[in-house]
């Protein structure tokens, strides 16, 4: 016989009936067996004092074992029960469209389909979280606060929001296996529906933690000291979208880790051709790995690999300061020269070397020099030694480029830059504040699917003034009303109508409630459904 199920005090139980026999007296049950508060209906795990959590199968009435780790969620419900014993009432009005507008989008543009790779199963809290890490930039404690209010809690009814759940939702999520499930489904999104372009840009960042934990490590970065978690970052040159990230201790310095990013990003189908890297990857040891591997590379030559720097000033300086060398790149006024320079540990790789004078970055290096002068008593020959070393930079490429390619070329790697600025600003990539490695990681998946909705949108709009900011406030302007069968959308404002548009995204008039299912409606005749 099915289960019986009952709720009482907002907590589900259940008992197993038993069977029906038919005596002189009327019909009478046996074998009745309490099971105990409901775990997962689905599952049919339950929980008892006698027994623990545990499965039943009421076909053949037995029980077996199940992971007792469900005792920690219990005992959260327990204290979030006690703290809301007053029942809240229901919202009729609630924040609709930019709930509804990220929905959409993420399933207009199929990014579900990575959420649904990651295996969870409460899949509305999953749904959730995301549209409030795109959303908000708040702390997740406010989160249930408000999805209370949005449009998501008739979407989600189920998520569980609460700040104890969501530390334990993302801790599963940093688990190493869903880790790499999301990185295999991201990617290949990616391929299927942005771009195939197997180039692409490599970068780190710091992330401050104060908390004690392996990740978390004294870092000294361009003379900065901090204890901080160590992220590689990678970015699809041709689109500018994330691809993977590592994560290691403050302590790491970036150099170690290229090789094994491009090893790991093998393993979910990326053939890297060509990367733009970072001036903290170049080393000797990289450079033979990748010229072996034939992946072509550009970056900025540190002044630290002294031998090299030393012959390309030396073979570019004479004729730089010539009128066919002087670039005009968006405004910025760069004299450039180039040359061949072998490198490599044993200088047997052909590359080519690029040395830059930037007219602009010379001028305020010189003016600030001579401010900090008379402080630091500063000797003519140490100012005229300042003064012709201002405004030079060197760029090396395993490729040829024209002198006025190359400034186009290098830097695209600009698009790393801002996707941290996106990632550490609107996606609430920082401030960590978590407590053990998986929740960083957790958090960090998290922060790159916001940061990948947020890059769509924010490239869907160049052409336009509005940023995304202002989308979303436009659209969370507009309410619903919330009815037993029936979500009724309120008039959106123009911006809000003018985002719909751009983004072919049509707002309906009701939301009607049926079976479980929510069916957008678009036709007010679609509201009489017993007219004749």
């Amino acid at each position: 016989m099915p289960l019986n199920y009952q709720i009482k005090d907002g907590i589900e139980y259940a008992k197993d009936p038993g069977v029906s026999y038919r005596t002189e007296k009327g019909v009478r049950k046996k074998g009745a067996v309490y099971l105990g508060r409901v775990i997962d209906k689905d599952k049919r795990l339950f929980y008892n004092k006698s027994r623990g959590v545990f499965h039943y199968d009421e076909d053949t009435r037995t029980f077996s074992e199940a992971d007792q780790g469900y005792l920690e969620l219990l005992k959260a419900d327990k204290k979030e029960h006690r703290k809301q014993r007053e029942p809240r009432s229901r919202k009729i009005i609630l924040d609709f469209g930019d709930a509804f507008f990220i929905d959409t989008l993420i399933k207009s543009i199929k990014y579900d389909t990575v959420l649904q790779s990651i295996g969870y199963d409460n899949t509305d809290t999953l749904f959730s979280l995301l549209l409030y890490y795109i959303i908000t930039d708040n702390a997740n404690s406010h989160a249930e606060t408000w999805w209370e209010g949005s449009y998501a809690s008739v979407l989600y009814p189920k998520a569980q929001l609460n700040s104890r759940r969501i530390s334990e939702f993302l801790k599963k999520l940093g688990e190493e296996e869903r880790q790499r499930k999301f990185f295999e489904a991201h990617i290949s999104w990616l391929k299927e529906n942005i771009c195939n372009d197997p180039a692409i840009l490599i970068d780190s960042t710091g992330l401050p933690n104060s908390i004690h934990f392996p990740l978390a490590g004294i870092s000294n970065h361009n003379g900065i000291i901090s204890r901080e978690v160590r992220m590689t970052t990678v970015v699809q040159r041709d689109s500018g979208f994330p691809m993977m990230y590592r994560l290691a201790p403050g302590n790491v310095v970036d150099v170690s880790t290229l090789t094994r990013t491009v090893i790991i990003l093998s393993i979910f189908g990326v053939n890297t051709d060509m990367a733009i890297l970072d001036a903290g990857y170049y080393s000797d040891g990289n450079v033979d790995q990748l010229y072996d591997a034939g992946i072509d590379f550009i970056t900025r030559l540190p002044e630290k690999n002294w031998n090299t720097y030393s012959e390309i000033k030396e073979k570019c300086l004479p004729d730089l300061m010539k009128k066919e060398n002087l670039i005009d790149f968006n405004g910025r006024y760069v004299y450039m020269n180039s040359c061949e320079v072998m490198i490599g540990s044993k200088k047997n790789h052909t590359a080519y070397g690029y040395l830059g004078y930037d007219v602009d970055r010379a001028s305020d290096e010189i003016h600030k020099a001579i401010e900090k002068a008379p402080d630091r008593k500063t000797t003519l020959e140490a100012m005229h030694n300042k003064i012709q070393e201002s405004g030079l930079f060197e760029i090396i490429s395993a490729l040829p480029f024209k002198n006025d390619e190359m400034l186009p070329a290098y830097y695209v790697r600009q698009l790393a830059e801002q996707y941290f600025d996106i990632g550490k600003g609107i996606s609430r990539m920082i401030p960590l504040r978590v407590h053990s490695e998986e929740s960083v990681k957790g958090h960090l998946m998290f922060s790159q699917m916001a940061a990948t909705i947020n890059v769509y949108i924010q490239q869907k709009m160049k052409k336009y003034y509005d940023n995304r900011e202002d989308i979303l406030m436009s659209l969370r302007n507009q309410k619903c009303e919330v009815y037993d069968t029936k979500i009724v959308t309120r008039e959106g404002v123009r911006t809000a109508n003018e985002y719909y548009k751009t983004f072919d995204i049509d707002c309906p008039k009701f939301i009607q409630r049926k079976n479980g299912q929510l069916v957008p409606k678009y036709d007010i005749a679609d509201a009489f459904v017993n007219k004749v």
